[in-house]
């Protein structure tokens, strides 16, 4: 009786310990509207459309004056760091759109908000441990609660690989010279290639463009990926797909642990 008895003890103290590690979500997912109006608000195309029209009107606009080697006193590198630059002349703009709209962050959402965060947030998306879902528990929903909440942390991943299979999905199944890819790569070519032009190809004067409407190009690039981008979703895809896309991403929210 003693060794029984020391066994189902044992049971139901390592039953506890399983039931105390949390496979369920770490925190409370927030407001997904709230989350919306984040991401899309503070995005690169809202931050750079207020002083677009000026850029383009105003020829003085072009470059930026250049900042004095003198610095305050008091000032240290981590707060002239910290404080955002401005985005009130074209090279600004240019270099903060190039910035912003990388190739793994290239519908220039507000979060991540640069080049860094988002390679880190793709690095700790790919990086969660997957354990199939979290276990059942009375009188609770611990696995609605993990899509929530993974759903909300990972919401910006989770429309970039919607982009890059709306992408595929239009160059295999409709057709070569579909408008969405095209874009995405005309949006990457326009802010890789460089203001002072190509070394290795003189013969194309890129540094005679006025830099005002290579920086309207960009803008307008960027504003046609985010339209057929919505096209796709909402009239090319035919239902069962944005089902069966939307039951992608949830099983994977519920499949992982949050981080």
């Amino acid at each position: 009786m003693g060794g029984k008895q020391a066994d189902r003890l044992a049971k139901k103290a390592k039953a506890k310990e399983e039931a105390e590690v949390d496979t369920g979500p770490t925190k409370e997912a927030g407001s997904f509207a709230d989350l919306f109006k984040v991401l899309f608000l503070g995005s690169a195309v809202m931050k750079v459309a207020p002083q677009l029209q000026s850029i383009v009107t105003d020829d003085t606009k072009a470059k930026a004056p250049e900042k004095s080697e003198e610095k305050v006193e008091g000032e240290t590198d981590d707060s002239s760091k910290a404080a955002e630059e401005p985005l009130t002349y074209a090279d600004q703009v240019f270099a903060f759109l190039g910035k912003r709209l990388v190739w793994h962050n290239c519908l220039g959402l507000a979060i991540p908000s640069s080049a860094e965060e988002s390679l880190a947030a793709w690095v700790a998306l790919k990086e969660q441990e997957v354990d199939y879902g979290p276990r059942a528990k009375r009188n609770a929903s611990p696995g609605l609660d993990r899509i929530k909440v993974n759903l909300y942390n990972n919401m910006p991943q989770y429309l970039h690989i919607l982009l890059a299979l709306m992408m595929v999905r239009a160059l295999l199944f409709r057709s070569w010279f579909a408008c969405l890819p095209w874009l995405v790569g005309y949006q990457y070519l326009s802010l890789w290639v460089p203001l002072d032009g190509i070394p290795q190809l003189p013969q194309v004067p890129v540094e005679k463009c006025p830099l005002k409407f290579r920086v309207a190009a960009s803008v307008g690039i960027h504003v046609l990926v985010w339209l057929f981008f919505v096209i796709e979703i909402l009239y090319r895809m035919w239902f069962f797909e944005k089902g069966l896309v939307a039951g992608l991403f949830v099983y994977h929210a519920y499949a992982v642990r949050p981080r």
